[in-house]
């Protein structure tokens, strides 16, 4: 992050976390109450993940503050986005809309007693959380456990035809799998494996993390060996039927729980200071699927909405997009909002508190459901590899070959490489329990 400022004494509003979300808040309380002061704090120099994430643009987006700046950075985001691009374009939007980020690894918040509104957005290990709300929870559950493989091929990779080759192999493997490619880059593809395992699995491999990774050529002996078939499988078909060619020692393995959680309480009134502390983003709550990110935002909109209400003396009728269409979405969001407010008049924050445990509680149900989707799918393609009926399958010849490891010889399936420099494999404090889709 690349904006440095001698630390505020008492901002009234602090935002601890400047992730995606973070920012995203910031952004739109300043353009509601420009006169504010209001301050970002942020422990990383730079940003620590750059994983992938698809954005609902039409729901997630739906009724932001009508600012030029923010308009046009939102038209020009793709639905499918690296965390590090859409941290850098809002890193760039807090510069121009000159908020303050201070690099700061926040312990404890005595610093802050004269602020009036203090802003958790500090991820899933939320220090605020700890803090404020004593960690409690409503709901947490593991729904899968999840290894995931990260390698590099020589050249474009490619998907196996899903006819062909692609479904026959899948009903020959003990675990589901699902591949994304990754874009061609000084002509290396990335490529990531997400197998769903049980948590027999999971215990004996849960020492592979994102800092201390297996890898494929040196931690064989702690891979469980139905795991390790499935992956031999894989790769010698990727070999023979997609010409994939994999760069030497390049295979990363991780093993992390697929799950949700949700904190109890999302406001909290400190009395004697007259204080409001609010959780947001993964905070507050965190599903899998790709649907943090999209919640997370649609929880910064309604924060800053009843912010703004309790900041009337500040706010700015000046914040306009001069597109009529942006105005009338805002107007619309506004007006709800301001009902809402009213409502929960003596406790002006209540109304964002009932928001998100709404919004939590359907996210919850969605997860559970497509946690159960994915074990139907499971299920019917142990059934589908099994039943004597089959046509589109491999013949048993044809299995066997595949289960035999061929990397111990110099075939054209990996390629030397004495410098192994991954591009993608740098997101040690990614969490794929946020992220991790099998099925779209």
């Amino acid at each position: 992050m690349s904006n440095r400022i001698e630390e505020e004494k008492s901002p009234q509003i602090v935002v601890i976390g400047g992730g995606p979300v973070g920012l995203f808040t910031a952004v739109q309380i300043k353009i509601l109450l420009p006169q504010v002061n209001l301050v970002i704090y942020e422990k990383h120099q730079q940003y620590q993940r750059n994983h992938v994430l698809r954005l609902n643009k039409m729901r997630t987006f739906f009724g932001l503050p009508p600012s030029l700046l923010l308009k046009n950075m939102i038209d020009n985001l793709p639905s499918v986005v690296r965390t590090s691009m859409l941290e850098s374009q809002l890193l760039e939007l807090s510069k121009q809309l000159q908020i303050p980020i201070v690099h700061k690894n926040i312990e404890n918040l005595n610093q802050f007693s004269d602020s009036r509104v203090i802003i958790g957005a500090d991820g899933s290990h939320s220090i605020i959380r700890q803090l404020v709300f004593n960690n409690k929870m409503e709901y947490e559950k593991v729904l899968k456990y999840v290894v995931e493989m990260k390698y590099e091929v020589n050249g474009q990779g490619q998907k196996l035809d899903f006819i062909k080759y692609q479904y026959r192999t899948q009903k020959q493997l003990k675990y589901l799998v699902n591949e994304h490619i990754g874009t061609q880059k000084e002509n290396r593809t990335p490529i990531t494996l997400h197998l769903l395992i049980d948590k027999q699995i999971y215990e004996q491999m849960k020492s592979a993390t994102f800092k201390q990774p297996y890898y494929l050529h040196s931690h064989q002996h702690l891979i469980h060996k139905d795991l390790l078939e499935t992956i031999t499988i894989w790769f010698n078909v990727k070999k023979e039927y997609a010409n994939e060619q994999r760069i030497e020692n390049s295979e990363k393995i991780t093993c992390i729980t697929l799950a949700v959680y949700q904190s109890s309480e999302f406001v909290h009134y400190n009395e004697e200071k007259k204080q409001y502390t609010c959780l947001v983003g993964d905070a507050a709550f965190g599903v899998p699927f790709f649907r943090s990110l999209n919640n997370g935002i649609l929880c910064s909109k309604k924060l800053s909405l009843c912010i703004h209400s309790c900041f009337s003396e500040y706010s700015s009728q000046t914040y306009r997009s001069g597109d009529l269409l942006t105005n009338l979405k805002f107007a619309l969001k506004k007006t709800k909002n301001e009902l809402h407010y009213l409502i929960n008049w003596n406790k002006p924050l209540n109304a964002y508190n009932q928001y998100v445990h709404a919004l939590a509680n359907v996210e919850v149900i969605f997860a559970e459901k497509k946690a159960a989707l994915l074990f139907a799918t499971e299920v019917v393609n142990k059934i589908t590899g099994t039943v004597p009926w089959q046509v589109n399958k491999w013949s048993p010849s044809k299995v066997e070959k595949f289960k035999q490891t061929k990397n111990d010889n110099n075939e054209s399936e990996i390629i030397m490489n004495d410098d192994v420099d991954t591009m993608e494999m740098d997101d040690q404090n990614y969490e794929l329990v946020q992220e991790f889709d099998l099925i779209t």
